[in-house]
């Protein structure tokens, strides 16, 4: 395997291990209302929120992880997500896509690799 590819083996491994962490029930609670997330093509979009009158206007600072971009209710994630020709998503289905396809990505590097 070469260096290259087992640093980024690592690092895909070090982000599902990360996702899944947050996924694990623990005695914290986040409010079950702000739990939706906000995804393009390319992945889900993270936010700066400035306040604008008695409001918050978010404006697309780019893409992240679905466990840390920005959350918000169903309603407002529908709202930007029309607004920025994407999809609203719950949170933690969005976090298990992504570890999932993060393996299917370590799996298809270490069979290169050992080919």
């Amino acid at each position: 395997m070469t260096n290259p590819t087992a640093a980024l083996i690592a690092n895909f491994r070090a982000a599902v291990e990360e996702i899944e962490a947050r996924l694990a029930p623990s005695a914290c609670a986040t409010i079950a209302s702000h739990n939706w997330i906000v995804i393009d093509d390319f992945g889900p979009l993270k936010f700066e929120l400035t306040p604008e009158g008695g409001k918050h206007r978010a404006t697309c600072t780019g893409h992240g992880s679905a466990h840390k971009v920005n959350r918000f209710t169903k309603e407002d994630a529908e709202r930007l997500a029309a607004a920025c020709n994407a999809r609203a998503a719950f949170w933690a289905d969005a976090a298990l896509e992504e570890a999932a396809a993060l393996r299917s990505h370590i799996a298809t590097l270490e069979a290169l690799s050992a080919a």
